[in-house]
Parts: C-alpha cells; sequence; structure tokens
C-alpha cells in the first residue's frame, strides 16, 4: 500500500513539476509556436463551452454536470495524449502516460466544477457565467498544454 502511494506521489508530482515548469522555461520563437498556442487555447474554450452546451441541453444538476465535465475533459486530455504519441512509438510513452493519468484527473475534477458552477451562474448572471466559463477554458488550455509539453516533448524527467 504504501509502495502505490509513493507511486501516485510520484507521478502527480511529476504533472505539477511540468505545470510549474513550463512559464520559465518555454519561449517563443517562431511564429508555428504561436499558432499552436492558439489552437490549443481555442480548442480548450471549445470543449469548455461544448459542455455547457450539453448541461443546457439536457438539464443537468450539479453533481450530473461535474461528472460529465471531467469524463469530458479526460477523454480530451486521453486523446490529445495518444495522438501526440503517435510520431514517438519508437520511444517508452508508458511513463508519459502515467504521469498525465495520474496527474490530471485532479485537475479535471477542479475544472468540472468550475464549468458546472460557470454554468449555473450564466443562467442568472450572463456576463459573470460566462466570464467563468472563459476562465476555466484558460485553465484547461494550460493542462492540455502540460499534456502536450509531456507526450510531445518528455521534459519532467
Amino acid at each position: 500500500m504504501n509502495g502505490l502511494m509513493n507511486f501516485i506521489k510520484d507521478n502527480f508530482s511529476a504533472f505539477v513539476e511540468v505545470m510549474s515548469f513550463i512559464p520559465s522555461e518555454f519561449q517563443i520563437w517562431h511564429a508555428s509556436e504561436v499558432a499552436i498556442l492558439v489552437l490549443i487555447l481555442m480548442f480548450a474554450l471549445a470543449v469548455i463551452f461544448l459542455c455547457n452546451r450539453w448541461m443546457k441541453k439536457y438539464k443537468l444538476g450539479i453533481t450530473a454536470s461535474v461528472l460529465l465535465t471531467f469524463l469530458v475533459l479526460s477523454l480530451t486530455l486521453g486523446l490529445t495524449g495518444f495522438f501526440f504519441s503517435i510520431p514517438r512509438l519508437f520511444a517508452n510513452m508508458f511513463d508519459s502516460f502515467l504521469v498525465v493519468c495520474i496527474g490530471s484527473p485532479v485537475f479535471n475534477l477542479v475544472l468540472g466544477v468550475f464549468a458546472s458552477l460557470g454554468h449555473r451562474l450564466r443562467n442568472n448572471h450572463p456576463i459573470a457565467g460566462t466570464i467563468l466559463l472563459f476562465g476555466t477554458g484558460l485553465l484547461f488550455a494550460y493542462v492540455l498544454f502540460t499534456t502536450f509539453i509531456v507526450f510531445a516533448l518528455r521534459l519532467y524527467n
């Protein structure tokens, strides 16, 4: 049991370490890097507002909204990691998978709560709810970019 806790702690701390490592080491040198950042931001915002649309369409409660958003965000990160690991099939991607698989669910759950609260707030206060959803999208873009860094560049080692 102690080994399992150390395993989870090590992989979660590696994900958080990459998240804190990105702002200090990432530098934009080419227009293609800006394009990647803009695409990640647009994709993250689209996923958050898609979740908001589904919450509105199906009239979900708070718990179901959080669960729906958590599942959609986790699926998005999983598919992103899968697609970014395809070009690096010669390398062992199992370590990267474990770092993202153990590190991101905590952030996805928190982002699911924020998105659900933004949806609820948007019903009575449209501007405040939209701002909260946009902020949630920015935070999810950061988690998505961290996933990109872990799989594409393997900077956590």
